[in-house]
């Protein structure tokens, strides 16, 4: 724990703050929980929420009481404590103590302020994005033909094998598409993109969400419709003339809109659970 402040002197509490405005906040709450989330207990999870959900009236910095952390998180005193310990250990947040200034309690301790730490070596990436660079995505294949089946009549085993090789390498359908590539991105995709194809398009959409520092499952049914059309979007444009460079490169910024977009609503959601938020947060 750092110097010990006044618990009335609001303009230090402001200083404290790395943060000048609240996209760089939730870049950085974000960052911490991609990055931490799995090393962290569900109570100091929680706990680190509750904080985060207070630093946004003053951007990047909230004024708490150990109880009401633990009233809000829904877990006790003591781990209330340890968290805060596990998340100053990693570098999530920063701890001050106050001091009353007035009441019959003064000179004693008033709440703790605690800061919301920028992340340490990804700050830049986040806040300045790379343009991103056009990933090379296989193009629409034609149907393999009958001759190029599988050929029973080879006349040895060693043909065989290798005529097995060749035809699993070179006409897998869609079906083949490994499980964890979401069946309404397949169906949007299987028309125009064989199975290497629509893999390397289901690989933009996760370069995207890790860029993103998304804690979301990708499986969701309405998140997987919302890619799946994006990628619709991206191949009409291409069909029909419409699009300037890469297919690829139109649809990574796609998904990465995507992912934007869910962050500032969550964001939203947060700011609006929180008390006294200031309208301007709010609004569109």
């Amino acid at each position: 724990m750092t110097a010990t402040l006044s618990n009335a002197d609001v303009s230090t509490y402001q200083s404290l703050s790395p943060f000048t405005d609240v996209d760089a906040l939730n870049h950085a709450i974000r960052s911490h929980l991609y990055d931490h989330k799995h090393e962290l207990s569900r109570g100091a999870v929680a706990v680190f929420k509750v904080i985060a959900r207070h630093t946004i009236k003053t951007v990047g910095v909230a004024f708490l009481k150990h109880d009401t952390i633990a009233g809000q998180a829904g877990v006790s005193m003591s781990t209330v404590k340890r968290s805060i310990q596990a998340l100053k250990e990693r570098s999530m947040i920063d701890v001050h103590r106050t001091t009353r200034l007035r009441g019959n309690a003064r000179g004693g301790y008033g709440h703790n302020v605690y800061v919301i730490h920028e992340p340490s070596d990804e700050r830049a990436e986040m806040n300045h994005r790379e343009k991103p660079q056009k990933p090379s995505v296989a193009r629409p294949q034609p149907v393999k033909k009958a001759a190029e089946a599988l050929s029973f009549e080879a006349g040895s085993l060693s043909d065989k094998k290798c005529n097995i090789r060749k035809d699993v390498n070179g006409s897998l359908d869609s079906t083949y598409v490994p499980a964890h590539v979401p069946n309404p991105f397949v169906i949007a995709a299987k028309p125009f993109y064989d199975v290497n194809g629509i893999y390397e398009l289901w690989r933009l959409v996760i370069k995207a969400y890790k860029r993103a520092k998304m804690d979301v499952d990708l499986h969701d049914q309405d998140l997987a419709h919302t890619l799946a059309q994006a990628l619709k979007g991206a191949i009409f444009m291409e069909k029909t003339g419409r699009l300037r460079g890469a297919l690829a490169g139109y649809f990574y910024g796609a998904c990465m809109r995507i992912f934007d977009q869910m962050i500032y609503e969550e964001f939203l959601e947060l700011a609006a659970a929180s008390e006294d938020v200031p309208g301007w947060l709010l609004a569109d």
